[in-house]
């Protein structure tokens, strides 16, 4: 389980801040977490961050997010293709397709 997935649990712990790469792709998701945790409605923050497993679990299988939502940012049109310089790469094929996928699952695009 990647930190990402933690992140309601830390914040419903208590913890004052919460640093997620998916505050710049989707900050309405991010900022929606943050403040149910805040609010104390820890089962709504938990289940908001649960919502997003099926991203979490790309960060896992690409080993880490950068490839992911760089990918992700080029599929809701927030960069251009290319958005990471060489050598780095975003997804391609079947990988891009699942992430497509997933992106439209969440209803993020």
């Amino acid at each position: 389980m990647s930190g990402d997935a933690f992140a309601a649990t830390g914040l419903n712990a208590g913890c004052d801040a919460w640093y997620s790469v998916i505050g710049g792709l989707v900050p309405e998701i991010a900022l929606a977490i943050t403040r149910a945790a805040q609010a104390g409605r820890e089962d709504e923050a938990t289940g908001l961050g649960q919502r997003l497993e099926p991203l979490w679990a790309l960060f896992r299988r690409h080993g880490g997010s950068l490839r992911v939502v760089a990918t992700a940012a080029e599929l809701l049109g927030l960069a251009e293709p290319p958005s990471l310089p060489l050598p780095l790469r975003t997804l391609e094929g079947q990988d891009r397709q699942q992430l497509a996928a997933v992106l439209e699952m969440l209803a993020l695009r």
